[in-house]
């Protein structure tokens, strides 16, 4: 599902990725959760969401996907 919200946001033409915030599990930082901008992606696999800098990110780890502050997905 949050696969499926990000390749929308990237192809739909009113929405920019440079305006998403997405929200994700990460351990050993504090309250395991962290936050990238969208314009930090660099591609997206079958299941892991890869940044500019190459951290891979499960899908199964994304909590949250705002766009312009609106939720869009929420686990």
């Amino acid at each position: 599902m949050a696969r499926n919200i990000i390749n929308m946001i990237l192809w739909h033409p009113g929405l920019d990725i440079n305006e998403t915030i997405i929200t994700y599990i990460h351990r050993g930082v504090v309250g395991n959760i962290k936050q990238i901008n969208g314009n930090s992606i660099d591609r997206i696999e079958r299941g892991f969401l890869i940044l500019v800098e190459g951290t891979q990110i499960p899908y199964h780890r994304i909590v949250k996907i705002e766009n312009k502050n609106k939720i869009l997905y929420k686990k």
